[in-house]
């Protein structure tokens, strides 16, 4: 079905367009210091990002309520947060090259309500990282330039997070910050996997979304003390009074793992949820229909979502293929709905269970296979799934063709690269 002016206009995709990001007010001074810190940061930035994150959470605990804490403790955030700040280093005299990075870190940020007073308080702990890491007396030259650097930068992500912010505000059923949801029914879609649909507790309508975009999630565990917020793909086709977030109870060793994940399996039709307006970057970017789609596990979400998409506004699927990867026959998302629309709509359906019979082949997908499946090696291709699978993908598809032009893929947690 064809969207109206208005349903057109409502899922607008708010960006600051990269033309904006040079600041003229960096001093020359400041970019050549800052550039010339590069070689310390790729050595020495995880250990000042660690030492940033101490003394933050040891000054504003409530800035747990914003961060996840599982991510903190495995490293994760120290190491993209390090990451960012060497890419920033590397790029400040030509910051239109962080372009998609800055958008994708500022949709996250929207997810988690990060506000204009947090990025203060942020400059003030990681200056006095890198004073103390690095030994740096008082008003050394790389600290004053670190400053000026971080003052620019916090305000680029400032103005892009309020952009994003306002868009979402102005939405037709749209909002900003906290907006409790009702679940309206609950499908077990297979092992430790189920569907919840949500739709507004006050019965109006919602804003709609992007294919691939994604809600933040917040929750209160039993006896915790801070918040907890999760981003969960939008796993629908976008409409205006139901989301479908579509949730793995995560487990290691058999023992549950996942704080939020087992909290929302625990959950029954009736109970309530706060949600943030959907963000995200991870949206079909090309007007083809020739697309691929590759997923692994649960990260099937995003991708069925943008596959309804293309169906419910009658755009042609006959040259898309949807690739997906499961462990097995019990863990095959959306089995019974996917089948279902290839046998209407035409699309090509291939699956892949990395052990028993029932897929089109078994085992992990080969360059062999992939090579096989894919014969428009000009097509974009768009995968998701566990961080591993996607390395691996990323680098098949590369070796049989592809360029790295024509791949796109989300990361669900840190913003880290795939290798």
């Amino acid at each position: 079905m064809q969207r109206s002016l208005n349903e057109t206009k409502m899922i607008t995709h708010q960006v600051i367009p990269k033309k904006r990001w040079r600041n003229k007010v960096i001093s020359e001074k400041t970019l050549e210091i800052v550039k010339s810190t590069s070689p310390i940061l790729a050595k020495e930035g995880e250990a000042i990002t660690q030492l940033f994150y101490k003394k933050l959470f040891a000054n504003h605990p409530e800035l747990k309520n914003i961060f996840n804490m599982t991510n903190q403790s495995k490293g994760e955030q120290a190491r993209a947060l390090a990451d960012s700040i060497f890419q920033y280093a590397v790029h400040i005299d030509k910051l239109e090259a962080l372009g998609d990075a800055v958008n994708r870190i500022a949709h996250k940020h929207a997810s988690l309500q990060v506000a204009p007073e947090h990025y203060p308080i942020v400059g003030k702990f990681l200056l006095e990282a890198i004073q103390e890491h690095l030994s740096l007396p008082d008003n050394d030259p790389v600290l004053t330039a670190w400053a000026e650097a971080y003052g620019a930068l916090a305000a680029i992500f400032v103005n892009t997070e309020e952009a994003i912010y306002k868009d979402n505000e102005e939405k037709l059923g749209g909002w900003r910050g906290d907006r409790e949801f009702v679940i309206t029914d609950i499908k077990q879609e297979g092992d430790d996997i189920r569907s919840l649909y949500l739709s507004s507790k006050d019965g109006q309508p919602i804003a709609s979304f992007l294919p691939g975009q994604y809600v933040g999630i917040k929750i209160m565990p039993d006896n915790a003390e801070f918040t907890e917020i999760r981003q969960y793909s939008l796993s629908n086709a976008p409409n205006n009074h139901t989301y479908r977030i579509t949730v793995r109870a995560e487990t290691h060793s058999g023992n549950p793992a996942g704080i939020v994940s087992h909290f929302l399996h625990q959950l029954t039709v009736g109970d309530t949820l706060l949600l943030q307006p959907p963000t995200g970057e991870f949206i079909i970017k090309e007007a083809n229909d020739n697309l691929t789609f590759i997923a692994g596990g649960v990260g099937i979400t995003p991708l069925i979502s943008m596959l309804l998409d293309k169906i419910e506004k009658e755009e042609d699927v006959s040259n898309v293929t949807f690739i997906q990867c499961c462990r097995d026959k019990t863990h095959h998302i959306f089995a019974e709905e996917l089948k279902s629309l290839q046998e209407k709509h035409g699309f090509k359906y291939l699956v892949s269970y990395e052990q028993g019979s029932g897929a089109d082949t078994e085992g992990r997908l080969t360059a062999e296979q992939l090579n096989q499946w894919l014969e428009n090696k000009q097509a974009p291709v768009y995968f998701c799934g566990p961080k591993p699978f996607m390395a691996e993908i990323n680098r098949t598809l590369q070796k049989i063709g592809f360029n790295e032009e024509q791949l796109h893929y989300e990361l669900f947690g840190p913003t880290l690269a795939l290798d």
